[in-house]
């Protein structure tokens, strides 16, 4: 076997761990969530007991969690789909990818705010939402360094599933940084009034619709199986 030969399994082997580690922070990131489900201490006499509001609390956490597990999934699947194309990784890649991931990582404490909100008092959702908006925003500059910066980084082929990617991580990424600015501005002008800062947050629908009609515009017609 040639030096060559052995190099570039090695280095296929070092993607590999970098890949399997991300899924492991990801799988680890939804156990934490679950985790913070609680079921309700039921009381020996429960027959005058009112069951919901028993368990609104566990019903709000379960909201929450099946919130955050679509929004991870979705970052999952963003990000298997753009590593699905990398053939080599540098430094760079490895910093951009401990930044997305750092955000995923920081998902249960962020969520944990919106399974127990306080009556008027809107900071857990701004948090939230700004968790969203920085690990979209990572993914973008991850996906901007590996198809754009240094497409070297990925497999010559496949242009137009590679710029679909590209694109579609900068649409998300744009409307939800313009979503939480709308947000933040509407708090800080209005004081955290809870009813005005909920209401803009209804931007962030109009943003992802457009995104949406603008995304399926450009959306390859046949999905590239890796390895092909």
């Amino acid at each position: 076997m040639s030096e060559n030969t052995d190099k570039t399994i090695h280095r296929e082997f070092e993607l590999e761990r970098m890949i399997l580690f991300s899924d492991a922070v990801f799988a680890i990131a939804i156990t934490l969530l679950a985790i913070e489900i609680k079921f309700p201490e039921i009381p020996e006499n429960f027959k005058d007991v009112d069951l919901g509001k028993l368990f609104k609390p566990t019903f709000k956490e379960l909201f929450g969690f099946l919130i955050s597990f679509l929004l991870i999934g979705i970052s999952w699947s963003r990000h298997l789909k753009m590593f699905r194309y990398l053939k080599a990784y540098d430094d760079r890649v490895i910093m951009l990818n401990l930044l997305s991931l750092l955000f995923i990582v920081i998902f249960p404490f962020t969520a944990s705010g919106l399974a127990h909100p306080k009556e008027g008092f809107v900071l857990p959702y701004l948090i939230y939402i700004g968790n969203l908006t920085l690990m979209f925003l990572s993914n973008f500059f991850l996906a901007y360094y590996i198809f754009k910066k240094n497409p070297s980084l990925s497999v010559p082929e496949h242009a137009v599933e590679k710029n679909y990617i590209y694109l579609q991580n900068k649409f998300v990424s744009i409307a939800f940084v313009s979503s939480f600015t709308i947000m933040l501005i509407t708090a800080i002008s209005t004081h955290f009034d809870y009813d005005n800062v909920l209401l803009s947050f209804f931007s962030l629908f109009v943003f992802m619709i457009i995104v949406r009609r603008k995304l399926n515009k450009i959306k390859p017609r046949k999905t590239v199986a890796f390895g092909n």
